[in-house]
């Protein structure tokens, strides 16, 4: 058998039933695409707000730094002028200079010491000094 016949007998066979075909209906136009100008604008303002924030918090850490070393320099200040007045208060608290300016007040030395009994007022004196 050649291969010709074959062909003709297999393009006149009787297909087997296929399954019914169902009718072509008219669909809906695709939608349009939407626009991406909102979805731009909003990653847009999204990035404007990051920045201006990162902006802001720049400016307020830059204002904390500036016034921290202003702080600094104040402390440094007030512990120099708490030394000075602590070697002021030294100097001023020896007995020389306590001698010297109870002379300029017109105080004189005591020749006896004595002590005040608080719960009777008398004054007890020691003897000579």
């Amino acid at each position: 058998m050649s291969a010709a016949p074959l062909r003709q007998q297999r393009a006149h066979a009787p297909r087997p039933e296929a399954a019914p075909r169902r009718h072509l209906r008219a669909v809906a136009a695709p939608e349009t695409a939407r626009s991406l100008v909102p979805f731009a604008i909003a990653c847009i303002a999204v990035v404007l707000a990051a920045l201006a924030s990162v902006l802001l918090i720049n400016t307020t850490m830059a204002e904390g730094a500036y016034e921290r070393r202003d702080l600094k320099i104040q402390i440094a200040d007030l512990h120099v002028q708490q030394a000075a007045l602590q070697e002021t208060l030294d100097t001023n608290a020896s007995p020389a200079e306590l001698a010297k300016r109870a002379v300029r007040l017109g105080m004189a030395p005591a020749s006896s010491l004595g002590f005040v009994s608080l719960s009777d007022g008398i004054v007890l004196e020691t003897g000579e000094k």
